[in-house]
């Protein structure tokens, strides 16, 4: 399952940006309709977040989304996403379980600097910033609030469920049952996949990205992605809480393994790994203790699409990203336990 390579012009920011994603850490659906399901009653509607309170004060008609979560849930919803995020993965300028946009909607890189004269001309009546790295501090948000009113998250980037955010986002365009739905799809996927491989309820799973001369991994309980796959029935190896690696925090809730300690990776029954770039991937497999810890478990390399999905899931991408672990998940279902 070898990514296409990414041009090198890109491949630094795509870096970053699936290195920001640890930070924090269906199918594609049919065409979105016209317009979101709801009733115009829900307007005007308050929207309590992390910086006060955002009224909108009717049905939004231009919606700019500035992540990935926001883009994929209003786009789902059948709102008219004027501007928004580009995906940072291979496949851009939109995530591979969504239908194409028109030329000229995502153009926003997650790593520039927040493009306020861009965003004011795609004249939206409202910002969706719920899963946005644009939009960390209170300065950018009264700055997109200048331009519409803006939608960010409850507390913290990431601090909610997949679900709830997306229950935030289907809240601002006045369509909470149709988010529900998209809420009861994801679910569905999971419970399915987790019923069709009951081997996987037990196992264990360690997520990360080589990069340099260290390999992140994410061990926070709370982390979106831990969250996902907790609900399949796979959890971190025990000793990854009672013994942690040495290497330092690269970021809130991960830790960093060196090469010298890549040996440890053989303690989880399944191994996910993506990789900035063709050099990075080439380092990590090309290492004797790596190797070696990969011989003894399930090792799945992934693309910065499955990465991105992976690292930072939502509603609409999770039945996507299921089908694309689903036959390395059937195999560690399959196996043996590692037993350490």
């Amino acid at each position: 399952m070898r990514p296409p390579p990414v041009p090198p012009a890109r491949s630094s920011v795509v870096a970053l940006v699936v290195a920001a994603l640890l930070l924090v850490a269906g199918c594609a659906g049919a065409p979105p309709a016209t317009g979101p399901h709801g009733t115009d009653a829900a307007f005007p509607l308050t929207v309590d977040h992390a910086f006060g309170s955002t009224t909108i004060p009717d049905r939004p008609q231009r919606v700019v989304a500035l992540g990935a979560a926001d883009v994929a849930v209003a786009r789902e919803l059948g709102a008219d996403v004027v501007g928004g995020l580009r995906n940072a993965g291979e496949s851009q300028p939109q995530a591979p379980y969504l239908a194409p946009f028109p030329d000229g909607v995502l153009t926003i890189g997650e790593l520039e600097p927040l493009p306020l004269e861009r965003i004011a001309a795609y004249r939206p009546d409202v910002i969706l910033a719920v899963s946005s790295y644009l939009v960390t501090d209170r300065d950018a948000y009264e700055r997109l609030s200048a331009v519409a009113p803006t939608v960010v998250y409850r507390d913290a980037l990431f601090g909610a469920t997949m679900q709830d955010d997306a229950r935030r986002i289907g809240a601002a365009l006045g369509a909470p049952d149709r988010a529900e739905e998209l809420v009861a799809r994801a679910d569905g996927a999971v419970a399915a996949l987790r019923s069709e491989l009951p081997g996987l309820t037990g196992r264990s799973v360690l997520v990360g990205q080589a990069r340099g001369d260290v390999i992140p991994l994410i061990v926070d309980p709370a982390n979106q992605s831990t969250a996902l796959t907790r609900a399949l029935g796979l959890g971190l190896p025990p000793t990854f809480a009672t013994d942690p690696p040495t290497g330092d925090e690269v970021a809130p809730g991960t830790v960093a393994l060196s090469y010298e300690e890549a040996g440890r990776l053989a303690e989880a029954d399944l191994v996910v790994m993506s990789f900035p770039t063709a050099a990075d991937r080439r380092r990590f497999e090309s290492s004797p203790v790596v190797a070696q810890a990969l011989s003894r478990t399930t090792y799945v390399p992934i693309g910065l699409d499955e990465a991105i999905a992976l690292q930072a899931p939502n509603v609409v991408s999770t039945g996507w990203l299921l089908d694309r672990l689903r036959p390395a998940l059937a195999r560690v279902a399959a196996a043996p336990a590692t037993g350490r």
